[in-house]
């Protein structure tokens, strides 16, 4: 069993504000394809040290709403 490192542990998903840890790498910017999201744009990271993929996505006011996993 993987376990996220201490600075993935204290990323609370939809909490806004959340700056990127700095093992997180940037990997791009993609349009989202979810459901209700068309037209969005989702940033996506990974963690260097424990692997795990994270979005971060504005809501449709361009509103940060922080950092989900990937699914």
């Amino acid at each position: 069993m993987e376990v996220m490192c201490e600075a993935c542990q204290r990323i609370v998903p939809g909490q806004a504000g959340v700056a990127p840890h700095a093992d997180l790498g940037h990997q791009g910017t993609t349009e989202s394809t979810q459901r209700g999201r068309e037209g969005h744009t989702e940033e996506h990271f990974r963690c260097l040290v424990c692997d795990p993929k994270w979005l971060l996505e504005p809501d449709r006011w361009g509103v940060d709403i922080g950092f989900r996993l990937a699914p």
